[in-house]
């Protein structure tokens, strides 16, 4: 493994020159919950993960399924109680998250994708990295942000092991809602490294499984490595709709604006929302707009 300076160069720009970006990237949009809440409920979140491995809100049931053909890897599904009350069948959103973050952690307390799954209908799933976290628990790293390991992040660069998890994790959501599942709607959003991930997800699916995606403060190219390292968007069998989410003052912004222009030379739709005044952290007032994007996207099977 990479030493400390190599890990950071990996996933920072080229030209990245300040921590002011990284600093706040792992607090709520809106600073929702101060420093010490924060973490507490950080914790709460982890422990849920390391025994209940499951937790039930008024609306749903949000639970931990082992991906049995890699070590120590997993996911969480969030299905609401009334999805199971409807006739229609129902769209899927994956979420993977940022650099050395937890899937419990985006599920109950970073993201509020599951207050959106609950009045739009559909079923979330929210990837694990892999990677170990920390046997004590999360804390605040030397930028500020809550942190769950030192080595949790998805393979930009030799994401073969990840699209096997991919593939375990869409497998299994057939399976287990083939009366429920819309395969015409499956959709894909992730957040920096996550985001960053989003890029290999419609290079190497494209729109023959997914109806679009969100690139959310990722991008791609750009960065610390070399273009030859990194898979083709040129090699996409079919397009899909992308939308780009960053800001004027997001350490990745450069990274984004050139996944826009790569993704649209390959033929791609690509919608990108420059946000003025805004960092690299995650954006819950975006959360519906996302949705909207990708919701108004349906695959038509060739």
């Amino acid at each position: 493994m990479a030493d400390h300076a190599e890990w950071l160069d990996y996933f920072t720009p080229v030209n990245f020159s300040s921590s002011n970006d990284i600093r706040t990237c792992d607090k709520l949009s809106g600073d929702e919950f101060d420093e010490d809440e924060l973490l507490a409920r950080a914790k709460w979140a982890w422990n849920i993960g390391q025994n209940e491995k499951q937790y039930r809100n008024e609306h749903g049931l949000i639970y931990e399924v082992s991906v049995s053909i890699l070590l120590n890897r997993h996911f969480l599904v969030y299905e609401s109680d009334q999805i199971h009350e409807l006739s229609s069948k129902v769209p899927l959103l994956i979420f993977f998250h940022g650099l050395n973050s937890s899937a419990w952690f985006m599920a109950l307390v970073r993201t509020k994708w599951i207050e959106k799954a609950n009045i739009n209908n559909f079923l979330v799933v929210f990837g694990q990295s892999k990677g170990k976290q920390f046997r004590k628990g999360p804390k605040y790293n030397r930028h500020g942000a809550v942190q769950f390991g030192d080595d949790l992040s998805w393979e930009i660069q030799e994401p073969n092991d990840d699209f096997i998890y991919l593939d375990f994790i869409l497998d299994y959501m057939k399976e287990r809602y083939a009366q429920k599942l819309d395969l015409s709607r499956i959709y894909y959003t992730g957040y920096s490294n996550g985001g960053l991930f989003s890029s290999n997800v419609a290079i190497h699916y494209g729109g023959h499984v997914f109806s679009a995606i969100c690139n959310h403060c990722g991008g791609y190219g750009g960065l610390g490595y070399k273009n030859e390292e990194l898979l083709d968007p040129n090699t996409i069998k079919k397009p899909v709709p992308i939308y780009i989410l960053t800001g004027t003052r997001d350490s990745y912004l450069a990274s984004c604006e050139k996944a826009k222009n790569l993704f649209e030379n390959a033929g791609c739709p690509v919608k990108i929302d420059i946000m003025n005044n805004r960092s690299h952290r995650y954006y819950v007032d975006k959360e519906t707009d996302i949705w909207n994007f990708l919701s108004s996207h349906q695959n038509i099977n060739d």
